[in-house]
């Protein structure tokens, strides 16, 4: 059985070469924070594994028997990330088109190895942050009203003079604080100001478009001044 440990991280080796087995199998068991589940030859094997463990990291060679590592990848709701492996550099574009965190080519060194579980350890930190700071909950007034507002759900604030909206799931609320006060209140971990008249919540983006970013199905403009914050923001966020 897999180990729950939440100090490991389970993996799964997905790679019909033995001898690409075996250095995989010899790297993870080098690196003390990784736990390996199985190593599976094929797509039809990873799936049994997938079915009955819990994965957070697959080690995927392109070229198998059967069905193709990224076109299994295709096939699958990702629930872990992926590290490609493959002698052939031609499959990196597509690879990284299906959001794999990184792309190791045959014959690879421990140190490169390194690197890309390392990504993997910045992503997990990254994320546990956030969840951390967006399990938040804070209390705001509106019309001699308290209202609880969830960091998870609020999406982004607008600034209106001395007022404030606080864009969520449902209907906005007006509160009577200026933007700069209510920034304070925030973790700058996940909520950034764009714009002189808006700040956001950049796990909510959803796509960016020219010098707009969208969120909560809205175009909010993203200001000069502060884009080169915002795609390092965004970069450090994200999956890598």
């Amino acid at each position: 059985m897999t180990n729950t440990n939440p100090e490991y991280i389970n993996c799964l080796i997905v790679e019909d070469e033995p001898l690409s087995q075996e250095i995989l199998e010899s790297y993870i068991d080098n690196c003390p924070e990784l736990k390996l589940c199985s190593t599976c030859k094929d797509a039809i094997q990873a799936n049994a594994i997938l079915h009955n463990e819990s994965i957070d990291l697959i080690f995927l060679d392109i070229n198998m028997p059967i069905l193709n590592g990224i076109e299994w990848l295709k096939s699958l709701d990702q629930g872990f990330e992926v590290i490609f492996t493959t002698a052939y550099s031609e499959h990196a574009v597509e690879g990284f088109n299906l959001n794999a965190l990184d792309y190791l080519l045959k014959p690879f060194s421990f140190d490169r190895f390194l690197k890309a579980v390392n990504k993997f350890m910045v992503l997990k930190k990254n994320q546990e942050i956030n969840q951390s700071v967006t399990s938040k909950t804070i209390w705001v007034k509106s019309n001699k009203k308290s209202y609880p507002i969830k960091l998870s759900e609020l999406a982004y604030i607008e600034s209106d003079g001395d007022y404030l909206k606080l864009y969520m799931d449902e209907k906005p609320i007006i509160i009577h604080e200026t933007l700069k006060h209510f920034i304070s209140k925030l973790p700058n971990t996940v909520f950034m100001k764009i714009h002189r008249s808006f700040v956001i919540n950049i796990t909510k983006v959803e796509y960016l478009e020219g010098n707009q970013v969208s969120l909560a199905s809205k175009m909010i403009p993203l200001a000069a001044s502060y884009r080169e914050e915002f795609y390092k923001a965004i970069e450090k966020n994200e999956q890598v």
